[in-house]
């Protein structure tokens, strides 16, 4: 497997200034548009390519259906790149751990206020993934995930007319009007998940300007199910205490419950 080398590697890597070069332009530079690997594990196939724009991640779960199957893209936050959150975040296992019948596509993202939004068209990043892996499109949902600074990149995508969901892992840093136009768009059946913990102030703001919101107080991923009220909607806003910042997304608790419970 690729990912214990990987994890070789970024053990080795010197300290970064990130003002000046941060981990994701580091890996986008050392990205050959040509890099393909595929993976056939137990429990799914895992793919991973290069692209002008950095790497991008693709797991497909065994029993896979793409009749049924959603798009669940996850956009990782600041001070990482996207193979460090693939090994540290053992994000693949997390997505198999919901059950959920997705495409799960992990791509490359700022990992500093300084970088660019590596892929500020979320069609292109879509496009690519069929192209590359020569697969058609899941017919289900489109469904987007973003930890902390993932919002700005998310923001960039709320035109796209297939996206029905957005979940923000403690990531209302700002773009609160754009979140809020999307998901108040009349014509639209939309959702705006928001867990809040360095943001839970924040959430609390926008969810006292938005009318149709659920408040959550505690994270109850024991639940196999939740309420329709509580599922669908349009804005949930869900308080953490037990999980920091960080947690929510390397604990391998929250993931898999917000992808099943809110499917």
């Amino acid at each position: 497997m690729w990912l214990p080398l990987v994890a070789a590697l970024l053990a080795q890597a010197p300290p970064m200034d990130l003002e000046t070069t941060t981990p994701a332009r580091a890996l986008v530079a050392r990205t050959h548009p040509e890099e393909y690997v595929e993976q056939l594990l137990d429990d799914g196939r895992h793919f991973r390519f290069g692209t002008a724009s950095g790497p991008v991640h693709v797991w497909r779960p065994r029993g896979y259906r793409a009749s049924e199957a959603a798009t669940v893209v996850y956009v990782h936050g600041f001070f990482t790149d996207v193979d460090r959150a693939m090994e540290e975040h053992r994000l693949t296992q997390q997505f198999r751990d919901s059950g959920r019948n997705a495409l799960f596509i992990v791509p490359e993202a700022r990992s500093w206020r300084t970088d660019p939004v590596f892929w500020p068209d979320l069609e292109a990043l879509l496009s690519t993934v069929e192209k590359r892996l020569k697969l058609k499109r899941p017919r289900g949902p489109l469904v987007v995930v973003g930890h902390s600074g993932a919002y700005r990149t998310i923001a960039g995508w709320l035109s796209h007319p297939q996206l029905t969901q957005v979940i923000l892992v403690d990531g209302l840093y700002g773009n609160e009007d754009d979140y809020r136009g999307w998901v108040s768009d009349a014509g639209a059946a939309r959702q705006l998940v928001l867990v809040g913990f360095d943001t839970q102030q924040r959430s609390e703001w926008f969810a006292k300007r938005h009318g149709q919101t659920v408040r959550l107080d505690t994270l109850p991923w024991l639940y196999d199910e939740l309420p329709p009220s509580v599922r669908k909607a349009p804005v949930l806003a869900v308080q953490s205490e037990r999980l920091d910042h960080m947690q929510l997304v390397t604990s391998g608790k929250l993931l898999p419950w917000l992808l099943h419970a809110l499917r």
